[in-house]
């Protein structure tokens, strides 16, 4: 069965929902789901919405949502991995309505990293590390996955459906990959590519594609190849030179990386299919762009209560407009 919440009219409907429902916290008009994006909070308070809770037996179910009166169904089931079965409703159900179906199920079954980085491959300008599935309860076979494919070592392996950096390690061969494979669960193996910058810092870059619009988000800087939020703080907060940087790819917005970069980006907003979706990725030392992960998950919140970092916030309007125009709601035009 389903959620539905909502209150008077509405053109526009979230679908949220997992396989696992035990994972979805909902009070109220606030709602908290791991493995999925938090860009709808671009909208705010103020925007009139009906939510609708997608679940694996929704057809089982003699109570159906009404989907007429709805423009715009904004999917909010962004990762694929655990959330297979839901996709399938969702793409069942609004299989030939009229509405504006933005993040269609089918595309986000399609984003996987492995089936991300076949799909992104031979764009001109982007460096695509191969990326394998390998099952945790076959770990001989993993291994002769590992050879078959001709991964370059080291490999970094990670659990299906994980984000935020975390990773199960880096590893310099198919028998330790192997050896490391965690429970019956999916792993992904990917190459590894050192992109250090030539001072020895490691730098990642996240854009959000928002239909047509690319929102630069930020530049984290690091010691490390893992970059993640902490190093905000960790390293960044004590280098006035790297906050300097980062600011200065705000202040430069369009202008803010070459044209060739650019190009590349657009490469990859037209081939992966999603209506909305961040991009990490870092830059090599040759200009080319280094795939890191694509996919609808990524988070634009929060921003970190430092003064320091309060330049941050300025891609919050104009992300919050490009949102605006992909649901066909009336665009915040800036003020001067």
């Amino acid at each position: 069965m389903s959620g539905f919440e909502g209150a008077g009219n509405a053109s526009l409907l979230y679908i949220v929902g997992t396989d696992q429902p035990e994972r979805l916290k909902v009070e109220g008009n606030k709602f908290a789901l791991g493995g999925t994006t938090d860009l709808y909070k671009l909208l705010g308070k103020k925007q009139r919405f009906h939510r609708l809770q997608m679940t694996h037996n929704y057809f089982r179910h003699p109570l159906r949502v009404d989907l007429a009166g709805y423009t715009h169904i904004l999917n909010l089931i962004t990762e694929p991995e655990d959330n297979s079965r839901v996709l399938d409703n969702l793409r069942k159900l609004v299989r030939g309505h009229p509405a504006r179906v933005v993040n269609r199920p089918d595309a986000v079954v399609r984003s996987t990293r492995d089936q991300v980085a076949k799909q992104l491959a031979g764009i001109a300008g982007l460096q695509v590390p191969r990326a394998i599935r390998l099952r945790g309860s076959k770990p001989a076979y993993a291994a002769q996955l590992i050879e078959k494919a001709g991964l370059t070592f080291p490999v970094i392996l990670r659990q299906v459906g994980t984000h935020t950096g975390k990773i199960v390690g880096l590893f310099n061969g198919a028998t330790e990959v192997a050896a490391a494979l965690e429970g019956d669960g999916d792993h992904i193996a990917t190459e590894f590519v050192d992109f250090a910058s030539a001072d020895g810092l490691y730098r990642k870059y996240r854009f959000f594609f928002i239909g047509r619009c690319l929102i630069f988000r930020h530049m984290l800087a690091s010691d490390s190849w893992n970059v993640h939020a902490k190093d905000r703080t960790r390293i960044m907060s004590e280098r006035p030179d790297l906050i300097e940087e980062e600011e200065g790819l705000f202040a430069r917005s369009d202008g803010a990386f070459p044209e060739q970069v650019h190009e590349t980006l657009h490469a990859v907003r037209d081939r992966m299919g999603l209506d909305y979706f961040g991009m990490d990725f870092g830059l090599m030392q040759d200009g080319r762009v280094l795939l890191f992960e694509a996919n609808a998950t990524m988070n634009f919140f929060p921003f970190l209560p430092d003064p320091r970092f309060e330049y941050v916030k300025r891609c919050e309007a104009p992300a919050r407009r490009a949102l605006q125009e992909l649901l066909g709601l009336p665009v915040e035009r800036p003020t001067e």
